[in-house]
């Protein structure tokens, strides 16, 4: 007899889940793309000057969205710098780099078998030996507030700049009603959740809906140990019993982890 598909909601950004959902389906889930984040273009303010590279040794960008939309602010094919260096968490961003200003551009960032993280750039920050003078970080309306300090405690001179925005994703009614069929059921999903964002806006939609006892039932995943305490706040839960697991955000690492799950579910 065929086993019935597992069911995946990935929460990330449109244009972020797409590879990973066809991945999955042809592992034979059923995949849900429910981005938990509207990622959208900020408008400058009259009169803003966007920062210019050259002002500055170090340049931080937070995630892939911080590229595109600095990029955006920028003029057209603007030339990068050779003085200013670039720096971000993961791969995927320093490729995104890469991709928009050209693969010249000194990326600084973790290697893939580290954390992905503010505290695993430090390091590479660090281990240099010397620090940056004049850091900019480019960002949505808030974050890398840790990172920031670390600058700041070292006497650089550190300015923030939002590149992008995010705002509360809202839910098509096909979304809406397949989840209420979900929660009726008591069916109990896998969620995918890269962000302390994306987590704090979910768990508004989901407590709008009346699906908190639901949703404390589900299996999850995360890319970073911090979001492990987050998510069981708002889920209501304490202790081991909550099904969360660990994974980096690369395609493999998260392919595994959701077949793990698999794996898991079938032997119970």
């Amino acid at each position: 007899m065929m086993t019935a598909p597992l069911h995946a909601v990935l929460t990330r950004p449109q244009g972020l889940n797409e590879a990973l959902a066809d991945a999955l389906v042809q592992a034979g889930w059923d995949v849900m793309l429910a981005p938990a984040l509207r990622i959208e273009q900020r408008v400058l303010d009259e009169g803003e000057r966007v920062p210019d590279p050259s002002d500055y040794d170090l340049i931080v960008f937070v995630s892939g969205n911080a590229v595109a939309g600095y990029a955006s602010q920028l003029a057209h094919n603007y030339h990068w710098p050779t003085s200013t260096l670039a720096a971000c968490v993961g791969l995927t961003t320093a490729q995104s780099v890469r991709d928009n200003f050209g693969d010249a551009v000194h990326v600084l960032h973790p290697a893939a078998s580290e954390v992905q993280d503010s505290e695993s750039l430090w390091r590479v920050i660090t281990a240099r030996g010397t620090i940056p003078e004049r850091v900019l970080i480019l960002r949505g309306q808030d974050g890398r507030d840790w990172l920031a300090d670390q600058f700041l405690a070292c006497g650089v001179q550190v300015q923030l700049h939002v590149a992008y925005c995010r705002e509360l994703a809202t839910w098509s009614s096909e979304l809406e009603n397949q989840f209420s069929v979900w929660a009726q059921g008591d069916i109990r999903v896998v969620w995918l959740l890269t962000s302390p964002h994306g987590i704090q806006s979910l768990m508004v939609q989901i407590e709008r809906a009346g699906w908190s006892q639901w949703a404390s039932h589900c299996r999850y995943i995360v890319t970073h140990p911090r979001l492990v305490a987050l998510l069981r706040n708002l889920l209501g839960l304490n202790g081991a019993g909550t099904h969360i697991e660990i994974s980096r955000g690369d395609l493999p690492s998260l392919l595994s982890c959701f077949d793990k799950i698999r794996q898991n579910l079938h032997q119970n």
